[in-house]
């Protein structure tokens, strides 16, 4: 009783300090755990997928029916673990302890499935040659040279991004440095973990359902295994720049040792994807400035906002100093293609500098029903007022439409430019840009909706209360019988989790939801993917597929060897 109180050390202070030391290590723990475990699902969807293809035994890559029984195969190996985790969400709707389970599960697995479908059609589709998607030449070339300067210590172009090649480089060594192999690897690679790292960048700023819509909405929409970085880092840069003004906005609740080091931290991990492809960066510069002066706390902390700033500059800086130089002093963009000469104003279909049939067999861009714009569009259009109406007050929605706006300003710049300088500077590509955040603010804007109506309905049931309590009347000796003897026939509600005291056994609203939308979304998931697949597959029609036609009909030997060029430098 007085070895332990007697010591002042050791009194009841210190074992408080001890308590709440180890309460906060269970919290963090149990904070930490759940992302990892969402993250693992999401990656171990995607490479299910991949290994799958070891089962499909017989495929000619080149023959249209061996694909479209490919494409099938590929569907039954993905829906089978999919529709097993609807019924895992149906089952454990009213159970407390299995549904968050299932949530994480269930909703972590599709986005990693959808690019999983993807990286596995690409696996098929090259089945067979050692080359990546379009052999050595374009894009592919540049990327297969660069990386045998890389083994020989030599530098790349400094005016492109060097991460990708080096981690072409990387994974080159698995193949004992033959760089075709490593080029073909990594596009599988990259293509596969789109789905769980754009899943897992806007579970910064959204629920687990919503984070999911998003992914699976992005990765067939704008995935592009040729050059599959080009959308990743696309997909993940806007929810870290939400994230990122966000923390900014609460930065005078922190102090400003711990503001330095986190701003070191964001600036490294933007850099470095920076360093992976510059492009969104340079179509949003204008947007993020607009929303950190808006989000920067002027009045009740300038010094921490300050600081956060300058401290993720300085780690910015550290990775993509050598970049930002070669890209200043390095020729513009003069690719012309047929995108350069489309109509700038439409931006809801983005097409590669293959596209096919689609400008082949009509005029590009479609003739729209409405003013020139198609239904896709004005739908669009439509759920972005909504969500600008709606989500006034919410940051994700205001910095997106900041993006947005900033983007479309630069698209018209640089387009309005073109014929006098000759140059395009990238103006096409912002369609991808443009698009995602309208599909960004599509997706806010049902989810506004979602909630709007379950707060309509919400005060609906209380005001139908209230209206029965006041028109209540003292019930008779037979009635409350009666109403004894019915209760005691139907289940109890504390079961189905509803609280409704009506003896019904129905599952809560939002729980149902979810099931629907797990439903939807496996459904939505298997017929978009399907269909991103089916574009990549061998074909020899100027379309997205004769990159793997190249792929097949191509040689090493084919490499032409030198220095390459980038925009003529």
């Amino acid at each position: 009783m007085t070895t332990i109180a007697a010591e002042p050390e050791a009194g009841p202070r210190s074992a408080g300090r001890i308590r709440a030391s180890n309460e906060l290590w269970s919290r963090a723990l149990t904070a930490g755990r759940w992302p990892l475990y969402e993250a693992a699902v999401a990656f171990a969807a995607a490479a299910w997928m991949i290994v799958s293809t070891k089962t499909i035994k017989v495929f000619a890559p080149l023959d249209r029916v061996s694909q479209v029984s490919g494409l099938a195969a590929l569907q039954f190996r993905f829906l089978i673990p999919a529709l097993a985790l609807v019924v895992f969400l149906l089952l454990a709707r009213t159970s407390e302890k299995y549904r968050r389970l299932a949530s994480r599960t269930a909703f972590a697995a599709l986005p990693g499935f959808t690019s999983g479908f993807l990286a596995a059609g690409l696996t098929l589709a090259l089945r067979g040659t050692s080359l990546p998607l379009n052999g050595t030449a374009g894009d592919a070339g540049d990327m297969e040279r660069w990386t045998i300067m890389l083994q020989h210590g030599q530098m790349t172009h400094p005016g492109y991004p060097p991460l990708y090649p080096r981690i072409v480089w990387f994974v080159a060594k698995f193949s004992h440095g033959n760089v075709f192999l490593g080029l073909k690897h990594t596009e599988i690679l990259t293509t596969a973990v789109l789905g769980p790292l754009t899943y897992l960048a806007w579970r910064f700023v959204v629920s687990r359902p919503w984070a999911c819509v998003l992914a699976v909405v992005y990765v067939p929409t704008l995935a592009e295994p040729y050059k599959a970085y080009e959308p990743l880092v696309l997909a993940v840069i806007i929810p870290i720049v939400i994230a990122f003004l966000r923390y900014l906005q609460t930065s005078p609740t922190k102090g400003l040792v711990h503001l330095a080091i986190a701003g070191l931290a964001w600036g490294l991990l933007v850099g470095e994807i920076f360093i992976l492809f510059a492009g969104p960066f340079y179509w949003a510069a204008f947007g993020v400035a607009l929303g950190a002066a808006a989000m920067f706390p002027w009045r009740t902390g300038w010094r921490h906002g300050l600081t956060l700033l300058g401290t993720t500059a300085v780690g910015f800086l550290i990775p993509s100093y050598h970049l930002i130089d070669g890209l200043l002093h390095e020729a513009p963009d003069p690719y012309f293609f047929f995108g350069t000469s489309q109509d700038p104003a439409y931006t809801f279909v983005y097409l590669t500098d293959l596209p096919g049939n689609a400008i082949k067999n009509g005029t590009w861009p479609p003739t729209g029903e409405l003013g020139g714009v198609g239904v896709f569009g004005v739908a669009i259009l439509i759920l972005t007022g909504v969500a600008i109406w709606l989500g006034m007050r919410r940051t994700p929605v205001l910095l997106t439409a900041g993006l947005l706006a900033g983007g479309w300003v630069m698209r018209f710049y640089l387009a309005s430019h073109e014929y006098r300088d000759q140059l395009v500077r990238y103006w096409p590509r912002t369609t991808t840009f443009s698009l995602y955040c309208f599909l960004i603010l599509a997706v806010f804007a049902v989810k506004l909706i979602g909630e709007r109506a379950q707060e309509l309905l919400a005060e609906h049931k209380k005001m139908a209360a209230a209206v029965a309590e006041k028109s209540e009347t003292p019930a008779t000796a037979e009635d409350e019988d009666e109403e004894s003897s019915t209760e005691t026939l139907v289940p109890a509600p504390r079961r189905t989790g509803t609280g409704t005291g009506t003896g019904r056994r129905v599952a809560a609203p939002f729980q149902t939801g979810m099931v629907g939308l797990a439903f939807a979304l496996t459904l939505f998931t298997g017929m978009s993917a399907s269909a991103a697949t089916d574009k990549i597959m061998p074909k020899n029609d100027g379309s997205e597929g004769q990159l793997a036609w190249t792929a097949h009909h191509d040689s090493p030997a084919n490499l032409v060897q030198g220095v390459t060029k980038v925009n003529g430098k």
